[in-house]
């Protein structure tokens, strides 16, 4: 059942994101925020894009991408 939610949750960043947006930005960025819809790993995904977890945060809610609770 937890693969079926992990599933769902990533439905949904996938259908939600900006990928517009998402395309534009510097490659590093653009990778993490890939990651991050991927697998929903924020800590990482804030590392590969070399920014701090807030900062990262805000670059996802530019880029649409809703945070897993």
């Amino acid at each position: 059942m937890e693969a079926e939610v992990e599933e769902e949750l990533r439905r949904i960043r996938r259908e939600r994101a900006d990928w517009s947006f998402i395309q534009s930005l510097p490659p590093r960025q653009r990778a993490a925020l890939q990651y991050y819809i991927e697998t929903g790993d924020i800590r990482r995904a804030a590392k590969l894009a070399g920014l701090p977890l807030e900062d990262f945060r805000e670059l996802m809610r530019r880029a649409k991408i809703p945070l897993a609770a």
